[in-house]
Order: C-alpha cells, then sequence, then structure tokens
C-alpha cells in the first residue's frame, strides 16, 4: 500500500516567505528611523542642557557645593542629560513607529481601547513627573537633615550622582502613574472588571504601598508615601474608569 503524504502547496511556502521577509523589511525601517529620532532629541537636548541641570539643581542650590571629581565628569554630565533628555523627547515619535507596526495585527476592540487610553498616558505620565518634582525639595530636606549628626563634615555633592538620582525618581513616578492607563486597557479588552477590583481592594492598596517602598529610588519616608498615596488614589478612580470602558454582559 502506498503512503501519501500531504504537503502544502510551494506557492504557499512562496508567499509565507514574501510575508515575512516584508514584514522584516517594515521592522528595519521603523528600528532605522526610531535611532534617528532618538539621535536628533539628543542633539537638540545637548544645547538646552545646561537649562536643564538648573532647573534640576534648583531644590539644592545655595545648600550644598556641586563638585566634579573628575576632568571629564562635566561633559559625561551634559552627554547623560542629552542621551536621557533625547530619549524622552522622542518617545512619542518612537511610539508612532511602533504603533504602525503592531497595529495591523490588533483586534478592532484592541485598536479601540488604544486610542482611548493613548492620550490620557500622556496626561498621566506629566502629572507623576510633576508630583515628583513638588516633593523633590522635601527628600532633598530629608537627606540634609542627617548631616547635623556630623557637625565638622561638608558635603560637596557630585552633579552627575544627583542628576541621576533625580532622573530615577521623574521617571519612576511617571511611569507609575500609567497604572489607570493599564488597568483601562485590561477593563477595555475584557481581561479585567471592575467587580474584581472592588473585590481585592485591601489587597491591591497593600500591594501599591508595597510596590512604593521598592520602586522608590530614595529610602525616605516621605517620597514613598508621595508616591503611594496619588497610586492608591488613582486606582480607586480607576474602579470607574474600568466600569465605564469594560464590556456590558448580558
Amino acid at each position: 500500500m502506498a503512503l501519501r503524504l500531504e504537503t502544502s502547496p510551494p506557492d504557499d511556502h512562496e508567499d509565507k516567505k514574501a510575508e515575512l521577509t516584508e514584514h522584516l523589511a517594515e521592522l528595519r525601517a521603523r528600528l532605522i528611523r526610531s535611532c534617528l529620532y532618538i539621535a536628533a532629541g539628543m542633539v537638540v537636548m545637548y544645547v538646552f542642557s545646561l537649562p536643564i541641570y538648573r532647573f534640576l539643581a534648583a531644590p539644592l542650590v545655595g545648600k550644598v557645593k556641586f563638585l566634579f571629581p573628575d576632568l571629564w565628569a562635566a561633559f559625561f554630565l551634559r552627554l547623560q542629560l542629552s542621551m536621557v533628555g533625547g530619549l524622552i523627547l522622542a518617545v512619542p515619535l518612537v511610539v508612532l513607529e511602533l504603533w504602525g507596526f503592531v497595529a495591523p495585527a490588533l483586534t478592532p476592540t484592541e485598536k479601540r481601547a488604544v486610542h482611548f487610553v493613548a492620550p490620557m498616558s500622556v496626561v498621566l505620565f506629566f502629572l507623576g513627573v510633576t508630583c515628583a518634582y513638588a516633593v523633590l525639595p522635601m527628600a532633598t530636606r530629608w537627606f540634609l537633615s542627617y548631616l547635623k549628626d556630623f557637625p565638622d563634615a561638608v558635603l560637596f555633592q557630585n552633579p552627575l550622582s544627583y542628576v541621576v538620582f533625580v532622573v530615577k525618581l521623574l521617571l519612576v513616578f511617571g511611569v507609575m502613574f500609567e497604572l489607570p492607563v493599564v488597568l483601562m486597557f485590561l477593563g477595555k479588552v475584557g481581561i479585567l472588571t471592575s467587580a474584581v477590583m472592588i473585590k481585592y481592594w485591601r489587597h491591591i492598596a497593600v500591594g501599591l504601598f508595597t510596590g512604593a517602598m521598592v520602586v522608590a529610588p530614595s529610602n525616605d519616608p516621605g517620597t514613598m508615601l508621595a508616591l503611594a498615596i496619588p497610586l492608591t488614589l488613582l486606582f480607586f478612580g480607576s474602579i470607574w474608569l474600568v466600569k465605564l470602558v469594560e464590556p456590558k454582559q448580558k
């Protein structure tokens, strides 16, 4: 008895191969454009790096003396500011490139969810950054208060390490404030419901406070509470938002 093996027609393999090649070519083009956006953003932010540094260093001006430990430290400070600032400046364009590549594979429901929550994500990110900058003086005062324990000590702050600390603080607050966007997206696509959020709100509140303690760049209680309390309030507000966007069950 002869066995007959069924195989896919050669044309199907060729079509799939051509389709994969097209996707890879599109991905490469979008990655190149994203790198160009980031490079252009770095150049722009290098020009404005000194005003940005003065803005970030304002809470410590007049309280400590900044000291560069190495000859090349001032250059690397401007370079790091331009790199981080360029990434932030290029994020909207990079996200558009990512959206252009991913959107064809999403369902209509997922596309509507993204269109609904995308504008809110920008507002919440800058709200988080503003909140972080508002609590920055409180955090610096808390650290400076420990200098009283060492009367003979003089603080000469490394500007580079201070800027890294401030940037981490701003980014952590900005990212963590995206919590309502994540919850609304999950509610819109039907993964999360407002009933589940109400049922487990105590567990989630404890988790938010614990997460704030872990991700906060500084270990002062003021900064941790300044992150945990708004996150908890955003979570309770998200219950109402998820209730609005979640699919209605018949």
